[in-house]
């Protein structure tokens, strides 16, 4: 009888850990706010559309493959043709948001393009985003003073800045603790 609780209890476990530890379709849509650092207000409300593969780890960390893409008017510009960026994340509360493309080059040839969008800091749960953006059509490169932030969620801009604020002292945090 024992050993029947055993093989019951086991093969439950296992058929857990294979459901919990497979990649699974992760598409959501957010609201939140882009707006300038040294300026009151927003610039716009945003919509940011995430859709991938989000995995568990059994480290408990989470992992997420997959395209984003910002609904708004005044957002920087992607390149011509490139519709979406690329997110990989792997657990680590922070990383680069990019597109990569291929543009024809002189001599006919296809050339690897990367166009780096910006730094984007994640908490544990994958379900807050601040976007540092690296691209914006002034073509000034980004300071605390001045540059352009993406927070989702966040319906105004006190929230956006709290939010932010605390994504990226959790990163610094965790970094020391490392």
């Amino acid at each position: 009888m024992k050993v029947k609780i055993i093989v019951v209890l086991l093969l439950a476990i296992s058929i857990f850990s294979i459901w919990y530890l497979t990649p699974k379709r992760y598409a959501k849509t957010i609201d939140g706010v882009y707006y300038q650092l040294g300026r009151e207000g927003i610039i716009e409300p945003i919509r940011m559309h995430l859709d991938g593969k989000l995995q568990h780890h059994i480290n408990g960390k989470k992992s997420f493959q997959g395209k984003v893409v910002f609904e708004g008017k005044q957002l920087p510009r992607l390149p011509k043709d490139v519709a979406e960026l690329e997110l990989y994340y792997g657990g680590e509360n922070f990383t680069s948001l990019f597109a990569s493309f291929q543009t024809t080059n002189a001599e006919g040839r296809k050339v690897p393009e990367l166009f780096m969008y910006g730094s984007i800091y994640i908490n544990d749960d994958f379900n807050a985003f601040t976007v540092k953006l690296i691209a914006n059509d002034d073509a000034r490169p980004w300071s605390e003073s001045g540059g352009f932030m993406i927070t989702a969620p966040a319906a105004n801009r006190a929230e956006a800045t709290m939010k932010s604020e605390q994504l990226i002292k959790d990163f610094n945090k965790k970094s020391l603790e490392r």
